[in-house]
């Protein structure tokens, strides 16, 4: 990427703007998803959710070859399915929701049974961890992908891509505008919810789906370095300044897209993988939240 850094500001945006438009969309609509995590007291699942996505869609290079000898995928063949990203896309997406709703029921289902929250999250983080090694090792080209989305560039993501994205956050964006008052309700109190008459089981289905169908598809377009980073840190970092649950939501989506803005400046001028430097530039939002506190006490 030496050679994009001699590349006037103007041709960078053109050139690359599905990646940054993704960026930015990701930037305002995966913070929102984090805090009603962050109510829930269910942040880390921003960190092992992902990660199960990520093992989905390795798992499901590895079953490639078979797959497309016995099953089929619309007349592909395995070279034309491991080339171009956009014809095998649904299949992908298929593997990263099944093993993201998987994991996400399995915490739930864990979750009620009482235990350490952090433990358990701890060791399914692990489990998908490995399962992400074992699976890009059985398949090579599953490898190759892993190594890519593991580096947490952005810079690959086409029109296509962004299409997808934009369609899944766009119906996330207009669950928690129809929904937002309720599922912040069940997520910090679920008993008050109960009292109030809240449908709870209905809205915590319906939350579960969107985090489930957001995750899947961010893992596989974004990858899970900046789907890291804007699911837990932008929530953590907006606390120290929020005043208000309505605050707490604006601060969290400022926070996102400033760290995104952030992190593409860096990308471009340093020659930084973007997401990796949009992780980074959010937890840099810690550090005023971080000097105040420290300030206060």
């Amino acid at each position: 990427m030496d050679e994009l850094l001699e590349v006037p500001w103007g041709e960078r945006l053109s050139l690359f703007r599905w990646a940054l438009l993704a960026a930015l969309l990701a930037g305002a609509v995966y913070p929102v998803l984090g805090t009603f995590l962050h109510v829930r007291r269910t942040s880390f699942y921003g960190i092992a959710l992902p990660q199960f996505a990520t093992a989905g869609m390795v798992a499901g290079f590895a079953a490639l070859p078979w797959w497309i000898e016995h099953i089929g995928l619309g007349g592909l063949d395995l070279a034309a399915a491991t080339s171009d990203s956009h014809a095998a896309m649904n299949y992908h997406l298929a593997w990263a929701s099944l093993s993201t709703f998987g994991g996400l029921l399995l915490l739930l289902w864990l979750g009620r049974r009482g235990g350490s929250e952090v433990g358990r999250v701890a060791a399914a983080f692990a489990i998908a961890s490995a399962a992400v090694v074992l699976f890009g090792r059985i398949s090579p080209v599953g490898k190759g992908f892993v190594d890519e989305l593991l580096g947490g560039e952005l810079l690959g993501v086409g029109v296509h891509e962004f299409e997808t994205l934009a369609v899944v956050l766009g119906l996330g964006a207009l669950a928690f505008a129809l929904f937002g008052r309720d599922f912040l309700v069940v997520s910090y109190d679920r008993e008050t919810a109960l009292v109030l008459g809240k449908r709870v089981l209905l809205l915590e289905g319906l939350l579960t789906a969107v985090t489930g169908l957001l995750v899947s598809v961010g893992a596989m377009i974004l990858g899970p370095i900046p789907l890291f980073g804007l699911l837990v840190l932008p929530p953590i970092a907006a606390r120290a300044w929020a005043g208000s649950m309505a605050g707490y939501l604006r601060l969290s989506v400022a926070f996102g897209l400033i760290a995104v803005l952030l992190g593409v400046l860096a990308s471009f001028e340093f020659d930084l993988p973007m997401g990796a430097a949009i992780a980074a530039a959010a937890a840099l939002a810690h550090l005023p939240g971080f000097v105040l506190r420290r300030l206060a006490s």
